[in-house]
């Protein structure tokens, strides 16, 4: 059993992580989780993006829809599109997955889902793929301006 990842955020710092796409060939599909917990000392904008571009025809054919669900909310999507698709976002206003983080005193944790898939007729990447993801938490004043 493969552990989550967690990722812990306050206002105004950004958190990243490498998720591994296990056993990415022709044909498969998979997930992979991660848990992201914003605990500041005031209200702050909560976006993930990427790390950095992924190009190539591997970045053209792998599906991704990105889920994100609370304890109190199911599972609803906030990206569906190609690995190079989701790569373009690289900045904290091409975002996904907003979300406001409560300066309250209480962990406010929010779930990522990545289900991947790659098309039967794709090619066989030549290494596991990784998925770089960014958090970034800015203080409400600053996501106002």
């Amino acid at each position: 059993m493969r552990m989550t990842p967690a990722i812990l955020l306050t206002d105004d710092v950004t958190s990243a992580t490498w998720l591994p796409l296990h056993g990415v060939e022709p044909g498969a599909r998979g997930t992979v989780s991660v848990s992201v917990t914003f605990n500041g000392p005031a209200d702050a904008g909560v976006a993930m993006y990427s790390q950095g571009d992924a190009t190539g025809p591997l970045a053209q054919r792998l599906r991704l829809s990105i889920f994100e669900s609370t304890p109190s909310l199911m599972p609803f999507p906030v990206f569906t599109g190609t690995l190079a698709d989701f790569t373009g976002r690289t900045r904290y206003d091409q975002g996904v997955g907003r979300w406001t983080g409560h300066g309250d005193g209480h962990d406010h944790t929010v779930t990522y889902e990545v289900i991947w898939s790659l098309p039967k007729d794709a090619d066989a990447p030549d290494d596991e793929p990784k998925l770089g993801l960014v958090w970034e938490a800015r203080a409400a004043e600053a996501t106002a301006a």
